[in-house]
C-alpha cells in the first residue's frame, strides 16, 4: 500500500495470461464449424438449379478470312521482294543481305501456316 513498490512483474504476468486465454477463444471461435442445416432448406440445390435457364448450342462456322488474308499478304510480300531484288545485280552486302532475311522470314511464315492448317483438319 503506501509505501510499498508496485510489482510489475506480477503485471506482466497477468497481461500475458490473459492475452493468451484471448488467443485460444479467438483460435476456438475460428475452427468451429457453424451448424447451417436449419437455415438452409433440403432442396435449396435443385430449386436453384431448376431456375437456371438451360443453354441453346450455337451452331457458327469458323471464319477463315483471318488465315487467307495471311496467304495473301505473303505471297505478295513475296512478289514485292523478287521484283525488287530481282533488277539490282550489283547490290551492296546490305541490302542483299537484307533481301534474304526477308525471304527466311517469308519463308519461316509459310511454314508455320502450313503446320497450323496441317494441324487443323
Amino acid at each position: 500500500m503506501l509505501g510499498e513498490e508496485m510489482n510489475n512483474h506480477n503485471i506482466e504476468e497477468l497481461t500475458h495470461e490473459t492475452e493468451r486465454a484471448l488467443d485460444i477463444k479467438i483460435v476456438a471461435a475460428l475452427e468451429r464449424v457453424p451448424d447451417v442445416s436449419p437455415s438452409v432448406p433440403a432442396d435449396f440445390a435443385a430449386r436453384v438449379a431448376a431456375s437456371v435457364p438451360s443453354r441453346r448450342s450455337i451452331a457458327a462456322m469458323p471464319s477463315r478470312w483471318g488465315r487467307t488474308m495471311m496467304w495473301v499478304c505473303l505471297a505478295v510480300s513475296l512478289v514485292v521482294l523478287a521484283f525488287a531484288a530481282g533488277g539490282r545485280v550489283g547490290q551492296s552486302v546490305g541490302v542483299t543481305t537484307a533481301v534474304w532475311t526477308l525471304y527466311l522470314e517469308s519463308l519461316a511464315i509459310a511454314v508455320w501456316l502450313g503446320v497450323r492448317r496441317w494441324r487443323a483438319n
